[in-house]
């Protein structure tokens, strides 16, 4: 190790601590061969009392245990797990960004925490469905069962299927993060939004656009609306809010099915006209931002993610508020505490909650 004399002397003059503590940062790193020679057993007796594998008797376990203590010796989790000949597989489960936008990003978190990790012993492979057919997902998750994995992330999208998929894990002992959508049982980590709370602050915003008595809709864009626990979430919460904050307000729910949403949503246009502001739970936001501006008709539209066509219509100011999921972060950050669990068994945490962003056409651009 090269060290500045000059550095060192000033101080030693001065400061009669800082050299301990220079001393201190100057040892050499600790070696197996090192604590066997304190502790007077073999370095294989020092190995199995380290990776807690093989027989090893109370009294050399003693005398190990004592050597360390002496020595400060703490494990490099990085080095041990270079030096570890096991290649971990990983499986990752998302739905196809070729289906919905707003699975790209996550896509990118994923790729991005690969390539941090390619010098480490892991093999991911990353697999798609399709976000409108639960048999798809059902049908994806059965096939990486399948395949034996150490441990699997994927997107909780669908209710009853992901907590089968969810309970076939936990018993087979395999290490599952979820992200984006909640799942209530059998799950180790959970990354994403508190998507009641979601439900409140869209609701709140607009309580600030539309004034009571007026009418509200909530729609979900979505066949599956009974399966999908996410837009069932935020609902609860929109509603939570008026219930306990607001009277005068008179809240519809409406379900649109994923194709043909234009037909559907003229028709709720002549139906409700009374409406005066929409809260939509998904990412097609722009899809009733759009058909209103289409009908000329101009209304509070408040919705989720920054997706392109969502972007365009709140800097159109066709849209006026859009809560940011950051779909990104969730995927990178749960993947990433799945791979320190294997890699260094990190605790995971069961939830980690992300923060709730309000974004506008003042603020946009500093989110893209």
């Amino acid at each position: 190790m090269y060290v500045n004399t000059k550095f060192v002397l000033r101080y030693t003059n001065h400061d009669f601590q800082f050299w301990i503590y220079l001393c201190k940062r100057m040892k050499k790193n600790t070696t197996i061969k090192d604590i066997a020679k304190l502790a007077g057993v073999s370095i294989g007796t020092v190995d199995r009392v380290l990776h807690n594998r093989g027989r090893v008797s109370k009294k050399a376990l003693e005398k190990v245990n004592q050597a360390l203590k002496e020595l400060e010796y703490t494990p490099n989790p990085i080095a041990r797990s270079l030096r570890n000949n096991v290649v971990y597989t990983v499986q990752i489960l998302i739905p196809d960004p070729k289906k919905d936008p707003y699975w790209l990003p996550c896509m990118q978190g994923v790729t991005e925490l690969i390539e941090e990790f390619a010098a480490f012993h892991l093999n991911f492979a990353v697999h798609t469905f399709d976000p409108s057919k639960p048999q798809s997902f059902s049908n994806m998750g059965n096939k990486l069962l399948e395949l034996g994995p150490d441990a699997i992330m994927f997107v909780p999208l669908f209710g009853k299927e992901s907590t089968q998929l969810q309970k076939q894990l936990f018993k087979r002992d395999i290490v599952s993060i979820t992200f984006n959508s909640p799942i209530k049982d059998h799950f180790h980590h959970h990354v994403g939004q508190d998507l009641f709370l979601s439900g409140r602050v869209g609701a709140k915003l607009v309580s600030g656009l539309v004034k009571a008595p007026s009418q509200l809709a909530i729609i979900h864009v979505e066949e599956a609306y009974n399966n999908a626990a996410h837009m069932q979430e935020k609902e609860n919460g929109f509603r939570s809010y008026f219930q306990e904050e607001e009277t005068g307000y008179d809240i519809k729910t409406l379900t649109l099915k994923t194709k043909e949403i234009r037909e559907q949503f003229d028709k709720v246009v002549q139906t409700h006209p009374e409406i005066e502001a929409y809260f939509v739970t998904t990412s097609k936001t722009y899809e009733v931002a759009n058909a209103l501006t289409q009908l000329g008709i101009r209304k509070a539209v408040i919705g989720y993610d920054l997706i392109p066509n969502n972007v365009s219509c709140l800097q159109k100011n066709q849209i006026q508020f859009l809560i940011h999921q950051a779909p990104k972060k969730q995927a990178y950050l749960g993947l990433r505490s799945l791979v320190e669990k294997l890699l260094f068994n990190k605790e995971l945490a069961k939830v980690e909650l992300l923060p709730i962003d309000i974004i506008n056409s003042e603020n946009v651009k500093s989110y893209l």
